[in-house]
């Protein structure tokens, strides 16, 4: 199963999907749909079939609803701030569109519509780009299930077989590249 898994997420240009870019993840949250399932299909993209495209997944500016809210206000400053972070994290030349003052809230937001409570540890552990655009949201944002599967292959090949131990080097491995 493994190695079908691989295969699979090696080699997806039959598909002919469509490109999910941030644009695209923006235009479905303003459409109505649930923000996390346009930033998840994104995510899919930017940690899987369209890594090798990441500036393209990025590159252009979202595009403003004809009727603008607080709720698509907040959501387009959370994708600005993400494109800086992933662009930041991955080493991926980032846009100038995500630095227009738009972008910037002028009341601290969560990050979140469902918890809204913005909590001391994620004031102290929101990662830069979301924290000056006055959104807190900690640092578990954007986990790569996708870095997590190859670390865990990784354990497995240096003889790690206990899963405790092979969960630990795996996470221990996020922590040193990605911060805890």
């Amino acid at each position: 199963m493994v190695q079908v898994y691989e295969e699979w997420t090696q080699n997806l240009s039959h598909l002919g999907r469509p490109l999910e870019t941030m644009t695209w993840a923006y235009q479905q949250i303003c459409a109505g749909e649930d923000p996390w399932t346009g930033l998840g299909s994104f995510s899919h993209a930017w940690y899987g079939y369209a890594k090798d495209r990441r500036a393209a997944l990025v590159n252009d500016p979202l595009v403003r609803p004809q009727k603008e809210t607080e709720y698509t206000r907040r959501w387009a400053a959370f994708c600005a701030a993400s494109v800086e972070f992933l662009c930041e994290r991955y080493d991926v030349p980032c846009s100038d569109w995500v630095n227009d003052s738009y972008y910037q809230l002028s009341t601290p937001w969560s990050g979140n519509n469902s918890f809204p409570a913005i909590t001391p540890d994620r004031m102290a552990t929101t990662p830069p780009p979301f924290a000056k655009r006055n959104i807190f949201c900690g640092n578990r944002i954007f986990q790569n299930k996708y870095e997590m599967y190859a670390w865990t292959q990784e354990a497995r090949a240096q003889g790690i077989t206990d899963p405790a131990q092979v969960w630990a080097y795996a996470r221990d491995k996020e922590i040193r590249i990605h911060g805890g």
